[in-house]
């Protein structure tokens, strides 16, 4: 296969992929609000490390990695570990069911660390969730790898499908900022759409995580 044949192949499933609606909404939902280009950079830098990551796990061999590591699982680890989970997704139902609903007057502010630091684990974990389902990120691993290039050169491909993967992220960044006015009558409604669901909807979810995180530790205990 000729370089720039697997460059055609790459980027035209990379750029397929790229449509990816579920990434794309997310994306919009995180940047509605005022101070959004510090939430975007975030949530896009992310996103490209979830998907580069991702690829490298496949052609490195997680599954034998994974298998390797194993033994080294104890079940006191992992009986802390779901408790730990029950915890903090107790107490984060509680604290966000408390939390006061936002006000049409409330001042715009720079994010927070927390906030930035929430908005990179939320792109992380829906990144990798919907990895699996990536079949066009599946038929160009073989490509790159069929190009017989070194390691280093499977990391720049992987490195490369990532930015395809994420640039129609960065062009609706730029608009987000480029035209402030003609985003803005969609900032209301999702903005208070969204914070019924985190205030609501979420902690209706995380209790039932956390009940099921104290069956799973209540199972490992007993079978020790």
């Amino acid at each position: 296969m000729t370089f720039f044949t697997a460059f055609l192949a790459i980027f035209g499933l990379a750029f397929l992929d790229s449509l990816n609606p579920f990434s794309i909404a997310a994306c919009v939902v995180v940047i509605a609000g005022q101070q959004s280009l510090a939430r975007g950079l975030i949530f896009i830098t992310a996103t490209f490390l979830a998907y580069f990551l991702g690829g490298v796990a496949l052609v490195s061999g997680w599954v034998e990695a994974a298998a390797a590591m194993r033994p080294w699982i104890k079940p006191w680890m992992m009986i802390t570990f779901w408790l730990a989970l029950a915890l903090g997704s107790f107490v984060g139902a509680v604290i966000l069911w408390r939390r006061p609903a936002a006000t049409e007057s409330k001042e715009a502010k720079p994010p927070t660390t927390a906030a930035l630091v929430g908005v990179f684990l939320f792109a992380l974990s829906s990144t990798l969730s919907d990895l699996p389902t990536a079949l066009p990120y599946f038929g160009a691993i073989p490509i790159m790898v069929a190009t017989e290039t070194n390691f280093l050169g499977l990391l720049a491909w992987l490195a490369f499908y990532s930015l395809i993967y994420v640039s129609p992220l960065i062009v609706l960044l730029y608009f987000r900022q480029m035209a402030h006015k003609q985003f803005e009558p969609l900032v209301g409604s999702i903005n208070r759409s969204m914070d019924w669901a985190i205030r609501r909807l979420t902690p209706a979810l995380l209790v039932p995580l956390a009940g099921w995180a104290v069956y799973e530790a209540a199972r490992l205990l007993l079978s020790v």
